[in-house]
């Protein structure tokens, strides 16, 4: 039996293979331990580095781009966005890396990019109907901030739309999410050192969240949407090619029905129908009101027409099954392509 490392931040003792544990509400070592399974059927065991520690390894994955070299025959999963990450599109460090696994649009030019979706999990109901969902409308986000200021910026726009809701209807909007007992993270390098006094002065000073919607952190984010009739789902980042992540599909998972920002060409990917498009809504007072206006017989479509994609070959390339037998099959290739 071959061995081969996975690295990720500092995850030792095989933990990234843990189901049920990690990030995005536990959802994010699942698709690890079908790739684990997949490897290990074709006689390579993966495990993470320390795991190895003295044993010569077939390869490296690498879960977003490090700046260390490799030790061995490497391979690059570039999972976070390059706004937050920007080695993720620094062609330079990717160099290191016999294949890109990527949903970045703008590194499909390079041939060692193979396209690959953010991995998530399907469920289609059954799910509550819109008599069963009190919650009008959620945010559920910690209270992050990009260290840049881009026009493409999803963080503040959730802000605005949470603050018109503080204005306007608090009562119909609930906001979970850990750090909202302080004001909003500001975006850029002095919004940064603000965030970080605002943090400092909070362990010293016994403060009221300025958010009356703040409902606290939730343990459990699918069950919390089974209740919910909206959520706001805008990717962190909109405009970055191929950028949609589970904030879309943990709504579609629960039958909740997401005001979705994200890619340009997301109409290319899920059908336009099984969301509501925040861009086509030039103010939140212009979103509340067309959210009001959907009865329950058009949510009940919206349901229909999301458990109708999921069902479909065209959400296949969202599952996690794909995400594990893509990159499998190209890592075995290319390790079997090599001399010996």
């Amino acid at each position: 039996m071959r061995v081969a490392s996975v690295l990720y931040r500092d995850y030792a003792d095989n933990s990234l293979f843990t189901p049920g544990a990690g990030e995005n509400n536990g959802e994010f070592y699942l698709p690890y331990v079908k790739l684990r399974e997949r490897f290990l059927a074709a006689g390579i065991e993966l495990n993470t580095p320390d795991v190895n520690a003295g044993r010569e390894v077939a390869f490296e994955l690498h879960i977003n781009c490090r700046r260390q070299d490799p030790s061995a025959r490497a391979y690059v999963y570039l999972y976070e966005n390059p706004l937050i990450r920007p080695l993720n599109r620094d062609r330079a460090a990717l160099a290191r890396y016999a294949k890109w696994f990527a949903w970045d649009g703008a590194l499909l030019d390079d041939p060692r990019t193979v396209r690959l979706l953010y991995p998530n999990r399907f469920e289609t109901g059954p799910w509550n109907g819109p008599e069963k969902r009190p919650l009008l409308c959620v945010l559920v986000a910690s209270n992050k901030a990009l260290t840049v200021v881009d026009a493409r910026d999803q963080y503040q726009a959730r802000v605005r739309i949470l603050d018109w809701y503080e204005r306007n209807a608090p009562v119909d909007f609930h906001l979970f999410g850990r750090g909202w007992d302080r004001p909003a993270a500001l975006p850029g390098r002095w919004g940064r050192v603000r965030n970080q006094l605002r943090k400092l002065l909070g362990r010293f000073l016994p403060a009221k969240s300025p958010y009356a919607t703040w409902r606290g952190p939730v343990d459990d984010k699918i069950e919390l949407l089974t209740r919910t009739r909206f959520c706001l789902a805008h990717e962190n980042c909109r405009d970055l090619s191929g950028y949609v992540t589970e904030k879309l599909f943990d709504c579609f998972r629960a039958g909740c029905v997401p005001v979705y920002v994200g890619p340009k060409e997301i109409a290319e990917l899920v059908p336009a129908d099984c969301f509501i498009d925040g861009r086509a809504y030039a103010t939140p007072a212009e979103l509340d009101a067309h959210l009001r206006t959907i009865d329950d017989a058009a949510y009940r479509g919206y349901q229909e027409r999301i458990r109708a994609f999921l069902l479909s070959d065209k959400a296949k390339p969202f599952s996690q099954d794909h995400f594990a037998d893509v990159m499998a099959r190209e890592i075995l290739a290319d390790l079997a392509s090599q001399p010996n």
